[in-house]
């Protein structure tokens, strides 16, 4: 009897021992498989959706600026390529004959109305039929209209430049002589410089008059707005029209240069983290890592814009509690998992 109980002791230890030894075991596992990974604080911050597109520089203005009237060129005061203030005289067309025809129109007009003022004077004392009264005020009035064409004509013998723009190229010397038509010089207005790009159908419909756009021209970075929309289509690619004015008050910005050009559409709240941090789950869908109950949990993720330096994103479905996202470790954990962790440095 003694040694059945001394058995059933010695049996009852090993069982407890055994047990003890698994619970052990238990924790060591737990402890090996609880990983720590560090986590920051996701913020929502203001982002605003962009377009970017591509299109070069064009000047506001170009005129060719021709010859109102036939004559020899006795002065010339421009150079080509340099600027000039609007109403700066170009050019002077020999105004002699001018002169000269000015003065015998005045002669005329003067006859014209002294013959019409007598005639009504005669129509008014009733020595002049109403016909004839009529007539001297017609050959007043053709005078007049000739004294004024040849005013005109002597003022056109001197060219002025219409606005503020640079003389882009001369086609004409000091002695050429003018025909009426013939071109003196192409004259270019710089400031304010235009954008011109072309919009899809998808996109037009996001653009309007008056949005800020930012416009990369040779590594330099100007801020200016839309002043043009189409509302028409080019026949043949389907695309609008659209124009970017930027200031340009030292000309700087020269017309045909390529730009890049960034267009504010909508502003929205979102995340904005290092690419790095981007995972893809078993089904290849985009998420990130985060914790959730001291698990790791897998949130999929829209991504908005590619910066360079990392992504805007939005939650697929928005968490009201604060994100903490797995900003080191998150290549070694996979959802599901048990873990530790704790923040970056200076972050919380």
């Amino acid at each position: 009897m003694k040694i059945l109980i001394i058995s059933f002791l010695l049996l009852l230890s090993s069982i407890l021992l055994f047990l003890k030894d698994n619970n052990v075991n238990d924790e060591l596992i737990i402890k090996e498989t609880k990983k720590e990974v560090v986590v920051k604080k996701l913020i929502k911050k203001k982002f605003e959706k962009k377009l970017k597109f591509s299109g070069f520089t064009e000047a506001s203005r170009i005129v060719i600026l021709k010859s109102q009237v036939e004559g020899k060129i006795s002065s010339k005061f421009f150079e080509k390529g340099k600027s000039y203030k609007a109403g700066t005289q170009l050019i002077l067309i020999d105004p002699e004959d001018k002169i000269a025809k000015l003065k015998e129109m005045e002669a005329l007009l003067n006859q014209r109305k002294k013959e019409y003022e007598v005639a009504e004077n005669l129509f008014n004392k009733g020595f002049r039929s109403e016909v004839k009264l009529s007539e001297s005020r017609t050959n007043f009035e053709k005078a007049l209209a000739l004294y004024e064409k040849s005013q005109v004509n002597l003022n056109n013998t001197k060219i002025y430049i219409p606005f503020d723009s640079i003389v882009e190229d001369s086609y004409v010397e000091l002695g050429d002589y003018l025909k009426k038509g013939d071109p003196i010089a192409k004259v270019v207005d710089l400031d304010p410089i235009f954008i011109t790009i072309n919009i899809t159908e998808k996109e037009i419909s996001k653009i309007k008059k008056g949005q800020v756009a930012s416009v990369k021209i040779s590594d330099n970075f100007y801020k200016g707005k839309v002043n043009y929309v189409s509302r028409t289509s080019d026949k043949l690619t389907r695309n609008f029209k659209v124009q970017i004015e930027l200031s340009n008050l030292n000309n700087n910005i020269i017309s045909g240069l390529s730009s890049e050009i960034q267009i504010g559409t909508k502003s929205d709240s979102a995340y904005f983290i290092s690419s790095s941090l981007i995972s893809l789950d078993s089904k290849g869908i985009l998420g990130i890592k985060v914790i959730l109950n001291n698990k790791v949990s897998f949130l999929p993720i829209e991504v908005l814009s590619d910066v360079g330096n990392g992504y805007w994103i939005k939650l697929k479905k928005p968490i009201i509690d604060d994100i903490l996202i797995i900003t080191q470790g998150n290549e070694y954990v996979i959802e599901g998992d048990l873990i530790s962790f704790k923040f970056e440095e200076n972050v919380q």
